[in-house]
């Protein structure tokens, strides 16, 4: 498993935990004030741990190996091109689902706290996708060679 598939793995890890703690807290803050603001900090606090990647597994596995090489930079650059396309077509979906759920026209506002959750949120989607498809594009390689 090379540092790639390592920090798909870690973000995959870390983003369900992050979405099962905050459910939690959610549901917890909820029963006891009504209302929930701490799914924005919760989001933050993931984003910030997101950010320890790049001192994660920086180290060849092999003496004299390389931590990646062209294929692995060609499989990244893939993996963020279809996470963004992705990304657009759920972000635009989902913009015109809280327009019509939440009502037509300027009778029913939706609350402030949509516009932040909506960019975390989307943040997270794209570290959920462009580490689901270097996961994936690691999987159709030959199956028989030792990396």
């Amino acid at each position: 498993m090379n540092r790639y598939q390592k920090l798909a793995w870690f973000n995959i890890i870390v983003i369900t935990a992050a979405l099962v703690i905050t459910t939690a807290g959610v549901i917890v803050e909820i029963r006891w004030r009504g209302y929930s603001t701490i799914a924005l900090w919760f989001f933050v606090v993931i984003m910030l741990l997101l950010k320890l990647k790049p001192f994660m597994f920086m180290k060849p596995e092999s003496e004299g190996g390389v931590v990646s090489d062209e294929r692995d930079g060609f499989i990244v650059q893939r993996a963020v091109t279809f996470a963004h396309k992705t990304f657009w077509i759920v972000f635009i979906v989902s913009s015109l689902a809280v327009h019509i759920f939440w009502g037509q026209g300027g009778k029913s506002p939706v609350p402030s706290i949509t516009l932040p959750l909506m960019v975390l949120g989307g943040a997270m989607f794209m570290q959920i996708m462009v580490s689901a498809s270097i996961l994936v594009q690691y999987g159709w390689g030959n199956k028989g060679e030792q990396s």
